[in-house]
C-alpha cells in the first residue's frame, strides 16, 4: 500500500508541476513567420542629434558616467529585443566610423547587405537602427531612436524624455513600434526574394534566442523534483532504499520533463527561470524551517510541510510570471529577499526570547516566506540591476556586522535586557546600512550632488588596451569626489 500511495502522488506530482510554471508568454511562433529581413542595430550615441550643438555624435565614454551606463543598457536591450520580434541580428557590424552618423549615412547603410557590401541585385538590403541617448537633466535622459527599412528611402524616429532607470524599458517599446506587422511584412518579403541565403555563420548573423532560460528551469526543478520525491518516502515512513532511489529518480525526471515542456511551449528568459527558482527554493526553505520551530511530529512530516511552501512558492512566482515578465534583476530582487527575510526573522526572534542560545527555527521561516513574498511582489512593480540589489544586500550586512561590533560590550555581562540592546544594534545597523547603499545607488538627480558626494558602481569600471583591441574592465568603483 505505500508503494501504491507514493506512485500515485509522484503521478498527481507530474500534473501539477507541468501547468504551474507556465510563464505568461506567447506560445512560439510557427517556424515560416520567424524567417525576417536581418537587422543592424548601430551602438548608441551621444547627443541625440535633434537639435544643433557643438559636440559631434559619437559613442559615450566611460568617463562620460550615467550616459556611458545608459547607453550600455540600452545598447543590450535593443539588441535583445530585436531577436525576441523574430529578426535576425548582424552582429559583426561595429557601428559607422566617426563622422558618418548623418541620416544620409544611415540610408545608404540600409541599402546595403548585411555585411556592408554593395546589395546584390534583387537583395532588398537591410534593416539599420540608430539609438541616440543624451541627459536632459534632472535624472531624465532623451532617448531617440531612427530605423531605416531594407533599401528604404525614409527615416522612422521615435523621440521620448524618459527618466534614467526607464531607458531601456522605452527603448524596447520604441524599437516595437517603429518595427510595426506591416514593417516586418515587407521585410520577410524583400527577404523572400532575395533567393536562397548563404549560411547564416558564414554571414555572422545570429538567429532568435527562444527560451535561453531552459537549462536554468530544469536543474532546479528537478532538484525540487527530487525532494518531492524524498518527501513522499519520509511522509510513508520507508527506510527501504528500493522504493527511494527509484522515486528520487522518478521526481527528478518528472521535475525535468516539466521544465523542458515549460520552455518548449513558452519563451523562458533566464530572468523568469531564476526567479522561478527564488519560488521553490525559499518557499521550501521556509516550510521546512516553520515546521522545525513548531515542532511537527512525526519529523517525517516536516518534507511535507517544505514540499508545500515550494508548491506555493512556484504558484506566487508563476501568478506574477503571468503578468509580467521578470529580468536578471528581479530574481536577484526575490532571492535576497528570502535570504535577508530568514536573517532578520531569527533577530526579531531572539529579540523576543532575550537569549541567543536556541536556534529560532520559526522565526527563520517566517521571516523567509514574508522576504520572498514581499520582494517577489516588489519585483514585479519596480525594476533594477543585479549589481545594485547585490551593493544593497552587502550594505545590510556591513551595517548589521558594524552594529553587532559596536554593541559587543553588552555581551559581556550577559542578561536578557543587554542580549535585546545587542540584537537591537545588530538590526538598526543592518537597516541603516541597507538604507545607506540604497540611497548612494540610487540615480542621482543632480550633477553637483554626484561631484560632492560620489558614486559607487560595478560592472565595466573602465577599459584595458590589448592587441586585439580595447577590453572591458570589470570591479567596483567610486566615481566623483569625497
Amino acid at each position: 500500500m505505500t508503494r501504491i500511495l507514493a506512485a500515485a502522488t509522484v503521478a498527481a506530482l507530474a500534473g501539477v508541476l507541468a501547468p504551474v510554471v507556465c510563464l505568461g508568454a506567447e506560445p512560439a511562433a510557427p517556424a515560416a513567420e520567424a524567417r525576417k529581413a536581418p537587422v543592424v542595430v548601430w551602438p548608441t550615441l551621444t547627443p541625440a542629434g535633434d537639435a544643433p550643438g557643438e559636440t559631434p555624435l559619437h559613442k559615450p565614454k566611460p568617463t562620460e558616467g550615467h550616459v556611458y551606463e545608459r547607453a550600455q543598457d540600452l545598447d543590450a536591450t535593443l539588441r535583445d529585443a530585436v531577436q525576441d520580434l523574430g529578426f535576425t541580428l548582424y552582429v559583426a557590424d561595429g557601428g559607422p566610423a566617426p563622422g558618418r552618423t548623418r541620416d544620409e549615412d544611415v540610408l545608404e547603410r540600409a541599402a546595403q547587405a548585411p555585411s556592408g557590401k554593395p546589395a546584390e541585385p534583387g537583395s532588398a538590403g537591410t534593416w539599420v537602427v540608430s539609438p541616440r541617448l543624451e541627459s536632459a537633466g534632472g535624472g531624465d535622459y532623451v532617448v531617440r531612436l531612427v530605423a531605416v527599412a531594407p533599401s528604404g528611402h525614409e527615416l522612422r524616429v521615435r523621440v521620448e524624455t524618459v527618466a534614467g532607470d526607464l531607458v531601456p524599458v522605452r527603448g524596447l517599446v520604441m524599437l516595437r513600434d517603429l518595427l510595426t506587422p506591416q514593417a516586418e511584412a515587407a521585410a520577410a518579403l524583400e527577404t523572400s526574394l532575395r533567393g536562397e541565403a548563404r549560411s547564416g555563420a558564414a554571414r555572422g548573423e545570429v538567429g532568435p534566442v527562444r527560451s535561453e532560460g531552459r537549462a536554468v528551469l530544469a536543474v532546479n526543478l528537478g532538484l525540487f523534483g527530487a525532494f518531492t520525491a524524498l518527501s513522499l518516502e519520509e511522509a510513508t515512513s520507508s527506510t527501504d532504499p528500493r522504493v527511494l532511489y527509484p522515486l528520487l529518480a522518478v521526481g527528478t525526471g518528472i521535475g525535468i520533463g516539466a521544465a523542458l515542456l515549460t520552455a518548449d511551449e513558452w519563451d523562458v528568459t533566464t530572468g523568469d527561470a531564476w526567479y522561478v527558482s527564488a519560488g521553490a527554493f525559499w518557499g521550501t526553505t521556509a516550510g521546512l524551517l516553520i515546521a522545525t520551530g513548531q515542532n511537527v511530529q512525526p519529523t517525517g512530516d516536516r518534507y511535507s510541510w517544505g514540499m508545500g511552501g515550494g508548491l506555493l512558492g512556484i504558484g506566487l512566482a508563476t501568478v506574477a510570471l503571468s503578468r509580467t515578465s521578470m529580468d536578471e534583476g528581479d530574481a536577484a530582487l526575490a532571492h535576497s529577499g528570502g535570504g535577508l527575510g530568514l536573517a532578520l526573522g531569527a533577530a526579531i526572534e531572539d529579540l523576543g526570547k532575550g537569549k541567543t542560545t536556541d536556534m529560532p527555527y520559526g522565526g527563520m521561516g517566517y521571516g523567509a516566506a514574508i522576504g520572498l513574498v514581499g520582494a517577489g511582489l516588489l519585483a514585479a512593480q519596480v525594476t533594477a540591476s543585479p549589481s545594485r540589489v547585490l551593493l544593497v544586500d552587502l550594505g545590510a550586512g556591513g551595517g548589521a556586522l558594524l552594529g553587532a561590533a559596536a554593541a559587543s560590550p553588552l555581551l559581556i555581562s550577559g542578561g536578557p535586557d543587554n542580549t535585546r540592546g545587542w540584537l537591537s544594534a545588530t538590526l538598526g545597523g543592518a537597516v541603516l546600512g541597507g538604507g545607506l547603499a540604497w540611497w548612494l545607488t540610487r540615480d542621482v538627480a543632480s550633477p553637483h550632488l554626484a561631484w560632492r558626494w560620489g558614486t559607487p558602481s560595478a560592472g565595466v569600471i573602465g577599459t584595458s588596451a590589448t592587441r586585439t583591441g580595447a577590453e572591458p574592465v570589470y570591479g567596483i568603483g567610486w566615481s566623483g569626489g569625497f
